[in-house]
């Protein structure tokens, strides 16, 4: 018989097939085998006939009858994928690769909302990249080191990565089969969105903590490390690093200030106190009082500013702080001497006298002050116990003006008390 005459039973034989297939709602596994191997009959005849071209030809609309057919076996991928035993049979017959209806495809699912997560995805993308660029900028700017340029290229570099995994080819094949090899097709626009969102998250929290911790760390360096060992350029640079992580830092501000004092660069120091202040920092009101007192001898301004924040103080609901009383009181007293105000200025140098008794290092300032309003007032016994009192406080390198004061006061006494008073006159 000739192959093309086999080659024509073999298409009604398998059209019928189908035929019952289609017709029946339960299919039996001898039916599902029928087919196949009917199918595989037929595919062997006609690779059989492509090697013969003298062979005779097979009716057109017997071609086209196995194209229908083909095409309903195709339909049923879905139930032929249903079939438990079929990866059994397929193992036993060991079909070629062409063979395809031994190898049905379950049709790529379509994603889910693609055009909404795609979306997301690229606004979420574009906030990250925001974050990286603010992050990556306050670690850039100042003096280089190792902490700053992890800080400066680790989020650059996360955001990039995640900016190329999600919107070129490759990032996406390499998140795919890396990252995302477990999610379903159809789920993996929203699974991608999801990471963005992480991605936005953990720059967030980094924008929102981890600056304020690193700032906190590069001030605390600049403080105990740098400062307490005279490193006045290390800890300058660590305060100002500080305060780009954290521009609302007035504890920085301050620290800052007083590394610009001990530079003598006070126009810069005036400057950082009033940052600090402007925080609510009352801390950096004694020192800019301080140095409006002695730079600028603008007593006025620093009375106002130190009665200013003895209210605030008074009014803290609180625990006090009795170094930082002292020290507003005590300043509050100077200015006010510097006005004449002597009076007042007493009574508030009185009050920071008796508080330095629960300070652990007594100061000799208020008593140094106070004997200035005695000999202004004449009252040289008074004076003279304040002057003592002031010498016997002095045991820091930053009371040598003090220490000069007193000796100079109490040697200049001294020298009055042994003077010839001459005869009394009736």
């Amino acid at each position: 018989m000739l192959t093309a005459d086999l080659l024509q039973t073999a298409l009604v034989d398998y059209h019928q097939q189908v035929f019952v297939l289609k017709m029946e709602t339960q299919w039996s596994d001898e039916a599902i085998l029928k087919v196949l191997r009917s199918r595989d009959l037929i595919q062997t005849l006609i690779d059989k006939l492509a090697q013969n071209p003298e062979a005779k030809d097979v009716d057109p609309n017997a071609w086209i009858t196995l194209s229908q057919d083909d095409a309903l076996v195709g339909q049923w991928t879905e139930r032929l994928l249903a079939i438990p035993d079929l990866p059994t049979w397929r193992s036993s017959v060991n079909p070629p690769a062409h063979h395809w209806w031994w190898h049905p495809q379950a049709p790529e699912a379509k994603p889910m909302l693609g055009w909404l997560w795609g979306g997301l995805t690229i606004a979420l993308l574009t906030i990250s990249l925001a974050f990286a660029k603010d992050i990556a900028t306050r670690f850039f700017d100042g003096a280089p080191g190792l902490w700053s340029s992890i800080g400066a290229i680790v989020p650059t570099a996360l955001a990039l990565f995640a900016t190329g995994g999600v919107l070129t080819n490759v990032g996406q094949t390499i998140i795919d089969t890396y990252l995302l090899a477990r999610v379903k097709t159809p789920y993996r626009p929203l699974a991608r969105c999801a990471l963005a969102l992480g991605i936005v998250l953990v720059f967030f929290w980094g924008h929102a903590v981890g600056l304020s911790w690193a700032a906190q760390r590069y001030h605390a360096l600049g403080d105990r490390q740098y400062y307490e060992h005279k490193q006045l350029a290390n800890a300058h640079a660590s305060f100002q690093r500080a305060l780009r992580l954290q521009p609302d830092f007035p504890a920085a501000n301050h620290d800052l200030a007083v590394t610009y004092e001990d530079l003598r660069e006070f126009d810069q120091a005036k400057a950082e106190y009033a940052k600090a202040i402007q925080a609510g920092y009352l801390e950096s009101v004694n020192n800019m009082a301080r140095l409006q007192i002695l730079v600028d001898k603008d007593y006025d301004a620093a009375s106002v500013l130190l009665k200013t924040a003895l209210d605030d103080y008074e009014n803290r609901p609180e625990s006090k702080d009795v170094e930082l009383e002292y020290g507003l009181r005590k300043n509050l007293g100077w200015a006010w001497l510097k006005q004449e105000r002597f009076v007042s200025a007493e009574g508030e140098l009185k009050k920071a006298i008796v508080l330095e008794e629960t300070i652990p290092n007594p100061r000799p300032d208020a008593h140094c002050l106070l004997a200035q309003i005695f000999e202004a007032q004449k009252k040289t016994t008074e004076a003279q116990t304040q002057w003592e009192d002031c010498l016997r406080h002095a045991n820091r390198p930053e009371d040598d003006l003090w220490t000069g004061m007193a000796t100079k006061a109490l040697s200049t006494e001294k020298q009055f008390d042994h003077q010839p008073q001459g005869d009394l006159k009736p």
